[in-house]
């Protein structure tokens, strides 16, 4: 009688309760570490808040977004149930092993929805497609009996019958070439080769061609020479009459400028390049620079040395020797350094400061932008502010416009005030309204801006910029 009371009392147990008769140890061990894994639970639910970042695609996006949160957010709720139904499923076909696949079933459930999420099914289509005919040619290209569509936009002017798709961004018919959804003038059809898609880490520009031309993208380099034309780098390719420079801030087919020597230029870093007669900065030659000596300095993208003396960008500077001078800021680098012989007070762009300048104080007055000020006085590169304190001297944001949309999260690189003083650069404005002033870029009409509640300064009125003044 007693053991029967203890055999009934065990049964009882929470684990054998949960699964519905006594499980083995090893069961009951493999319960418990089922238990555990709802320590990981705040971790998955936080990757779960993700899943709608990204906007709905489609009524199927969104169920399946919906499903996935769902397996995540309910495993707490539907984990003991689920152990136990497996654990007399198993028992029921006697298939013990199906009891330790019991954690595969949510996995199961999340990458199901995963799957379809990720499927042509949820893909969101285009407006009026035709769903017999439609084509998706790859992530970006698609067509149907009717149109070309790139983004499940309509492709102007694409023939359906010939277009093709030559990667991502490039693509073709039998009159056009497109670099998204950019017509490129001039570009031949036939003989138009897309770049090879990257998968590395090397973050190279490749540049298209065709029969007489390259491309960067959708604009042109005008290449003299397509017999020795040559890409070196992500910034740099040449051909023996020109050098052609394609990396940051390119202006593609105006920045080209006339090579030394073909067979001895090289790339020195992704803005200064060499051969043996010339040092290039960029689409300009850096006058006076020695080839034979020239060296980018500490690594630096915008500074450089010869034998004879410091460069900024292709600027010869007054400074001999930079290791000579005393240095401030160097831990954050030469664009933020400030340096003197004792004398001279050179700022970041080593351009000598006026007689008087404070070494201990002057600093940049904002990050990546030209004003200077030490506790005397306010500086505009290396010229001074009239009148300007200081202690009160301050940037103004710069708005960036777009449709619909304002934001002025960083400041501006033109217009700065002092009180009731503003100054364009180094200049004194007159009859400005300091507390009405708003200067910025609208990036519809690709024009900068200034205007208080009188007048526009730089810039002319447009809606947005109207709305913008009524501080709409």
């Amino acid at each position: 009688m007693a053991q029967e009371i203890r055999e009934g009392s065990y049964k009882k147990g929470f684990v054998a309760r949960i699964l519905g008769e006594q499980p083995t140890s090893i069961q009951k061990v493999y319960f418990w570490l089922m238990m555990l894994s709802l320590l990981m639970w705040p971790l998955f639910l936080l990757v779960a808040a993700f899943l709608f970042d990204a906007p709905i695609r489609s009524n199927v996006d969104e169920i399946c977004r919906i499903g996935m949160a769902m397996t995540i957010l309910f495993y707490p709720v539907y984990l003991l149930p689920l152990i136990g139904l497996w654990f007399r499923l198993s028992k029921l076909i006697r298939a013990t092993w199906l009891y330790y696949l019991c954690p595969l079933i949510p996995i199961a459930v999340f990458f199901m929805f995963a799957e379809i999420d990720s499927s042509e099914y949820a893909a969101r289509k285009p407006e009026g497609y035709d769903p017999s005919t439609f084509e998706r040619l790859n992530e970006s290209f698609a067509k149907d009996i009717k149109h070309v569509y790139y983004c499940n936009e309509i492709l102007e002017d694409a023939d359906p019958k010939s277009f093709r798709a030559l990667n991502d961004d490039y693509s073709a018919d039998s009159q056009y070439v497109w670099y998204k959804e950019d017509v490129i003038e001039g570009a031949n059809p036939q003989t138009f080769v897309a770049p090879e898609k990257n998968n590395s880490l090397d973050f190279s520009i490749g540049l298209a061609h065709d029969d007489h031309d390259y491309y960067s993208q959708n604009h042109p380099l005008h290449v003299a020479d397509m017999s020795s034309f040559k890409q070196i780098d992500g910034s740099w390719a040449v051909d023996r009459q020109n050098v052609y420079y394609i990396g940051m801030e390119a202006e593609i087919g105006k920045d080209v400028v006339p090579i030394g020597d073909f067979c001895t230029f090289h790339a020195l870093n992704d803005f200064y390049a060499s051969d043996s007669k010339n040092v290039y900065y960029k689409n300009n030659i850096v006058d006076g620079a020695d080839p034979k000596t020239f060296a980018p300095l500490y690594g630096e993208n915008n500074f450089g040395k010869d034998n004879n003396r410091v460069y900024y960008k292709a600027r010869a500077t007054s400074i001999r020797d930079l290791d000579a001078l005393k240095h401030r800021n160097m831990d954050y680098g030469l664009y933020e350094a400030f340096h003197t012989d004792g004398k001279i007070v050179y700022n970041p762009e080593l351009m000598a400061m006026p007689d008087g300048s404070d070494f201990a104080t002057i600093h940049r007055v904002e990050s990546y932008r030209d004003w200077y000020a030490d506790k005397n006085r306010v500086y505009y590169e290396n010229r001074l502010l009239p009148e300007a304190n200081p202690q009160t001297f301050k940037v103004f944001p710069i708005h960036y416009v777009s449709e619909g949309h304002v934001s002025n999260n960083n400041k501006n690189f033109n217009y700065s005030y002092d009180g009731n003083r503003v100054y364009y650069r180094d200049s004194l404005m007159l009859g400005v309204d300091v507390a009405s002033f708003i200067c910025g870029y609208d990036y519809v009409d690709s024009i900068s801006f200034a205007f208080d509640k009188n007048r526009y300064y730089q810039g002319s009125p447009n809606p947005r910029l109207e709305k913008l003044r009524q501080r709409k």
